[in-house]
This record gives C-alpha cells, sequence and structure tokens, in this order.
C-alpha cells in the first residue's frame, strides 16, 4: 500500500468531512508512505522535496512528528492521523521527525513546503 503523504491526507479529509474538497491542505514535506508490520514506513522522498533536502530516507521509521506519537501497530486511521500532524503545518514551519533508522533513533528537522512547488499540477491536454 502506497500513500503519497499529502494525497493520502487529502483523500482521508474528504472522506472524514474535515475540510472541502477544494480546500486541500496547503503543507507538505514531501514524502510517500506506507504501513508495513505496523509502522509507518518511508517509500521514498519526493526529489528535491522538504523531506528530501532535510535527509529522509527510503526505509526510515516515522514514530513522532514534534510532541504527536506514532502508534504502535499502526492501522489506516493511525496513518491518516500522522498524515494531519504533519499537514496541519504552514509552509515555512520547521517539524522534527522522529525516526527510527538502521534500529537507531533519530530526530530529523524537515521545513514544510508548499504542496503546490512539491506536487505541481500537471497540464492538462
Amino acid at each position: 500500500m502506497r500513500l503519497i503523504v499529502t494525497f493520502a491526507l487529502a483523500a482521508a479529509l474528504v472522506a472524514f468531512g474535515s475540510i472541502r474538497a477544494e480546500d486541500p491542505p496547503e503543507g507538505s514535506i514531501g514524502v510517500q508512505i506506507k504501513i508495513d508490520e505496523g509502522k509507518i514506513v518511508v517509500v521514498e522522498p519526493i526529489k528535491d522535496g522538504p523531506a528530501d533536502k532535510a535527509g529522509i530516507k527510503a526505509g526510515d521509521v516515522i514514530v513522532k512528528v514534534d510532541d504527536f506519537k506514532v502508534k504502535d501497530n499502526v492501522e489506516q486511521d493511525d496513518l491518516v492521523d500522522t498524515v494531519k500532524e504533519i499537514v496541519k503545518h504552514k509552509p515555512g514551519t520547521k517539524i522534527k521527525l522522529g525516526i527510527q533508522r538502521d534500529g537507531k533513533d533519530m530526530t530529523v528537522e524537515v521545513t514544510v513546503g508548499k504542496r503546490s512547488e512539491i506536487f505541481p499540477p500537471k497540464d492538462k491536454d
């Protein structure tokens, strides 16, 4: 199951009625994530996006977003909650991601970017 953080959140929020479809979140860190063995795992950061520039790598496990601790044995709702925690921040805001890489705990500071710059709209032909 591959989900792009901002797209996953936008779809989830629309499904839950938390935001209007025409009013998606503006902030993003540009990372693809999935649930793997009950953990939120980075599939890959978007090239040259905020997560990539901050050093987030494929295989990193996200365990914390600022003071928000990711639950053990993550399910879809927990993934949505984590994504909401990330994208509630405005572009330019710095957030701290607690990650596990190769069994070691790390904290990485990521500057939230503009969703429209990380995921530019596709040309309509």
